[in-house]
């Protein structure tokens, strides 16, 4: 309809929706009950290979891990991409979205799939989601590698100017019944490429709007999303409490040099949090979706900090 507030709403069948958010490829899709939810895991590598955990951003799924994924599946990890709590082809349940649970849902999945501890890699809310599971599941976390995703507490006060693009799609991201539209009809996705990623990069992000375009169009699905990132980043005076904690695990940072939202500036208080000292890398010509702007690079490092810290 013309003039539509959904009009950039995919309209696609429930069989082509299907195939972009579970695409055939070097993975196997898997089903995984824990905490009471059904979490979708795209899985790769040997069966008994050490575990890896990685987490997606904001607003992505599973997928926007591929290349990580089969990187370390042909490395011989186990490596478990999964759809967090609201998020992709996991349980679209109307509740849930507080960022402790969330993080105890990554706890449950992991001893769910049989293994007593694993590598989490998170990047954006999930690397958020990492940073809040090592603080208060440590039991679980080998090490943790988060992709431009500062300590949830180093944030306050560096969040970018409510007058720069990023400012102001954080900005829409937080404003009532407009960002549920605007997420919905696809919007919301664009914007935050627009604002959040490094210019040469926009063509080489924009390539998998589709799939998360289809994923946020469906019922609850935007709601549920905007709910856990907004939570995530305003964060309850119980949850930074439970979390203003040491943290006694290998920790790697990968900052994007020109990403908006998350700029270098913004990571420099995290070692406060963590012992013993964190490794750091820098990724110049690359902005917040470091996972699609710069996916080898990426896996570079991650494979780097898996061949430190993983056992062998």
């Amino acid at each position: 309809m013309k003039g539509s507030k959904f009009s950039r709403r995919p309209a696609v069948s429930n069989t082509a929706g299907r195939s972009l958010l579970l695409p055939d490829g070097e993975w196997e899709h898997d089903t995984i009950n824990a905490a009471g939810v059904n979490f979708h895991v795209a899985q790769c590598g040997p069966a008994d290979g050490e575990p890896i955990v990685l987490l997606h951003s904001y607003p992505r799924t599973w997928y926007s891990w591929r290349h990580t994924l089969v990187a370390l599946g042909k490395a011989g990890y186990r490596a478990s991409a999964m759809d967090l709590r609201g998020f992709g082809t996991s349980d679209l349940q109307p509740y849930g979205q507080d960022p402790l649970r969330m993080s105890a849902d990554i706890a449950a999945v992991i001893n769910a799939m049989g293994a007593c501890r694993a590598h989490v890699v998170g990047a954006g809310l999930g690397g958020k989601l990492g940073w809040i599971l090592a603080a208060t599941h440590i039991e679980v976390v080998s090490s943790l590698v988060t992709v431009c995703a500062p300590h949830p507490l180093s944030l306050h006060g560096s969040w970018p100017s409510p007058f720069s693009p990023a400012g102001r799609t954080v900005a829409a991201t937080r404003l009532p019944w407009y960002n549920i539209r605007a997420l919905r009809s696809g919007n919301l996705i664009e914007k935050t490429t627009s604002a959040w990623t490094y210019s040469p990069n926009l063509d080489a992000v924009r390539a998998d709007h589709p799939v998360y375009e289809y994923a946020f169009s469906r019922p609850y699905a935007a709601r549920l999303a905007l709910e856990a990132t907004i939570r995530a980043n305003a964060l309850t005076a119980k949850t930074r409490k439970r979390i203003d904690t040491v943290i006694e695990c290998p920790v790697t940072t990968i900052i994007g040099q020109n990403d908006p939202l998350r700029p270098p500036a913004a990571f420099m208080r995290d070692q406060q949090w963590v012992f013993p000292p964190i490794t750091s890398h820098l990724i110049p010509g690359c902005g917040h979706f470091a996972t699609e702007e710069a996916p080898d690079v990426v896996t570079d490092h991650v494979l780097n900090h898996l061949r430190d810290y993983a056992r062998s």
